[in-house]
């Protein structure tokens, strides 16, 4: 065999370790980096579920806050509406009173 035919095979020979160093260096960069974003998409996504969680809770809590005040106003109006009525019959009792005061007054014998 020919040195330079030599010389070229064990060229060839070093080279296929170097390409495939090469290629699993390579893998593992990317394999790396793959898992760094998967690390950081789950980091903001947690971070994103948190926010809706709290945005949900915000709302949930100032639905609860609108509820309370809407009952106690609807409690306020039915008290007074209560407290209207009794007052009216009330004075439907008393004019009632006054009408047969008035009745027996011009039923009374003369005298």
């Amino acid at each position: 065999m020919d040195p330079i035919e030599l010389a070229g095979q064990f060229d060839a020979i070093g080279l296929v370790p170097l390409l495939l160093w090469l290629h699993w260096s390579g893998e593992k960069a990317r394999r790396i980096a793959q898992e760094k974003a998967e690390a950081q998409i789950d980091r903001l996504s947690l971070q994103w579920e948190a926010q809706i969680d709290q945005m949900i809770a915000k709302y949930d809590e100032r639905e609860r806050d609108l509820r309370d005040r809407y009952d106690a106003t609807i409690t306020k109006i039915d008290a007074e509406k209560k407290e209207q009525a009794d007052r009216v019959l009330e004075d439907i009792k008393a004019l009632g009173l006054k009408v047969e005061d008035v009745i027996r007054f011009i039923a009374r014998p003369v005298r």
